[in-house]
């Protein structure tokens, strides 16, 4: 058993050496090669119009093909693509529609009612029950739905598991469980 034991310790560190010796060659390390990449007339320096080149070329690159419902919405032009500024002018616009007092600040409430204006993606068992289109987004409606659903859970056991995102705006305390207080802020703003 001690033979093995040995023989195991050794290929273990001989591994270890192989692979610090690969590393310190530079072939796993990516701040290695973005220099490298950066560097378009090889001269050992990036200059200002080489990070230039390359910071367009990134921005290129974030402009991603629209292929979710916020980029659908965000992708006023209709190119196909979501622009460093559609992308601002999508972030203003929801910050305006969440920020329903105008005080350039989001409340807590104003942030635990911003189910009222988006959708969210469908994480739990629970969510997948009220998605009733199926499109694996939880719209204004849905979220109702689910809030109503637990409220009255919570109104018949006297507390329940926090099982989704727009529960969570709920939970004051931090908990994971809905107390009766905390269902009474999410039955003030489902009304």
């Amino acid at each position: 058993m001690r033979k093995l034991l040995l023989v195991l310790s050794i290929i273990v560190l001989a591994l270890c050496i192989a692979q610090s010796d690969v590393l310190a060659k530079g072939k796993g390390s990516s701040k290695a090669r973005k220099p490298r990449k950066m560097d378009r007339n090889k001269d050992g320096k990036v200059d200002k119009q080489e990070r230039h080149q390359a910071k367009e070329k990134k921005s290129e690159r974030n402009e991603k093909k629209v292929n979710n419902w916020w980029r659908k919405r965000a992708d006023t032009n209709s190119d196909g693509k979501v622009s460093d500024t559609e992308r601002a002018a999508w972030k203003t616009m929801s910050k305006e529609r969440i920020d329903m007092d105008g005080d350039g600040v989001i409340s807590p409430k104003e942030k635990r009612l911003s189910w009222r204006h988006a959708k969210s993606k469908v994480n739990t068992k629970l969510e997948n029950e009220h998605d009733s289109n199926g499109d694996g987004w939880l719209d204004a409606d849905e979220n109702k739905n689910l809030l109503q659903a637990r409220k009255a859970l919570v109104k018949s056991k006297g507390k329940a598991k926090v099982d989704s995102a727009a529960e969570a705006g709920y939970d004051a305390d931090d908990d994971g469980i809905l107390s009766a207080q905390e269902a009474q802020a999410m039955n003030e703003d489902i009304q």
